[in-house]
């Protein structure tokens, strides 16, 4: 039977745009009757345990190829917090959801981290990172450059962080599964090699507008390249491009309010999000109330926001139904994840008019408004606070759960 396998870096903390997208296909590949799995590497986050972190998340079948090569990887915790007695010069220690010691961070930097006993060390002062199991040690990692080098204690062998995903992919699938790659940044060589020397194909899925001028993604050839705004693959051509939603919805709830002062902005505010021109707006119109979910943006804290705004930080579940409207002041989005679960939770969405989601959503919904500058937002939220009749933004619809299965059984041919 084919099986799926996407490819991640790092252990995430949170839910963000990459980690919902991850988790609705997971459901989807639950509906269609395929095998997924989360391949991971990296050492982006240090957790107090990867494995309680991701299934608290929601994934449920998952493998990390650097900390699984020792086999106390996925033992339970059980140290205890008087083991931190006989520890010296400790800075900060983080406990698993039992209570029991998962990360000890020390004064010079150095990371430990425990399951049943030390599982493994990081030592940022020499870039090197040391995995044990029961017996010893595992491997020795120079980490000091994008491409680690892990010496293999039991082979002696040297293999970076993507040499092992190939090595794992190579043992566990078959010419006829599916790959997938939430592309970051670049395409790593070394992985690149594997697929092309074993014939596998993988799909590179970018989440980004990669027409956008500042951004400076290149389409390979060798793979297939998945985008996650269907206004690209009208551009650029299904010959060059396939779109996957990124998330999808179980259903669309319509509602009509009398006034919209309510409102809510969601996700991790980078300088591409500009968070800070919603808190600027909402300073200046306090009688709509802003809520923000996520982390704020740079030069902001709890302190010096103005009285409307509330900072709710991440949430695992955002309760959109607690506020009428959605706003984003993004400089670009391709997909606008957030914005599409408010639209399906009966919000009505407020967004900058940028490419491509914001723009393709005003042209399929009347109900969805855009702004192109800071004076137009203000006066858009001021209209909002008038009585009138403002019926909730409906755009999801195009990504109803059953029309989103029919878009990977078609893509990924299963």
């Amino acid at each position: 039977m084919v099986k799926v396998f996407t490819i991640k870096e790092g252990v995430p903390c949170n839910i963000y745009g990459f980690e919902s997208s991850q988790l609705a296909r997971q459901n989807i590949f639950d509906e269609i009757g395929v095998e997924q799995k989360l391949v991971l590497t990296n050492l982006d986050n240090f957790v107090p345990n990867f494995v309680e972190i991701l299934e608290n998340l929601g994934f449920k079948n998952f493998y990390h190829v650097i900390f699984e090569k020792s086999d106390i990887a996925r033992d339970k915790p059980s140290v205890d917090k008087s083991f931190l007695e006989n520890l010296e010069d400790v800075l900060e220690v983080e406990y698993t959801k039992e209570g029991y010691v998962g990360l000890v961070h020390y004064k010079d930097g150095t990371v430990d981290c425990y399951t049943s006993q030390l599982l493994y060390k990081y030592i940022p002062k020499e870039d090197k990172f040391i995995l044990f199991n029961k017996d010893g040690i595992v491997l020795e990692g120079d980490v000091s450059e994008n491409y680690h080098k892990y010496h293999i204690k039991e082979t002696g062998a040297i293999m970076s962080q993507w040499q092992l995903v190939s090595e794992y992919l190579a043992e566990n699938s078959t010419i006829d599964d599916r790959f997938i790659i939430d592309m970051v940044n670049e395409y790593p060589l070394q992985l690149r090699k594997f697929f092309q020397n074993t014939g596998r194909e993988l799909f590179a899925y970018t989440h980004y507008n990669i027409l956008a001028p500042f951004m400076k993604f290149v389409l390979q050839s060798w793979c297939t390249n998945v985008v996650a705004s269907p206004v690209l693959e009208e551009r650029l051509g299904s010959d060059r491009v396939r779109f996957l939603p990124p998330v999808y919805v179980e259903e669309v709830k319509e509602e009509v309010y009398t006034t919209v002062k309510n409102w809510c902005i969601v996700g991790n505010m980078t300088i591409i999000k500009k968070c800070e021109v919603a808190i600027e707006a909402f300073r200046r119109t306090p009688d709509s109330t802003l809520t923000i979910y996520g982390n704020l943006p740079d030069g902001y804290t709890k302190d010096n926001l103005p009285d409307n705004v509330k900072f709710a930080g991440f949430v695992k579940k955002v309760p959109y139904e607690n506020h009428e409207g959605y706003i984003s002041c993004s400089l670009s989005e391709c997909f606008a994840n957030s914005a599409v679960e408010a639209s399906s939770k009966g919000l009505v969405c407020l967004l900058s008019n940028v490419d491509l989601g914001h723009r393709y959503y005003v042209s399929i919904c009347e109900n969805t408004k855009s702004f192109s500058s800071f004076d137009e937002l203000l006066e858009l939220l001021v209209k909002y606070q008038k009585d009138g009749e403002y019926k909730s933004s409906t755009f999801a619809r195009e990504y109803i759960k059953n029309k989103a299965v029919e878009y990977y059984k078609k893509v990924l041919k299963l």
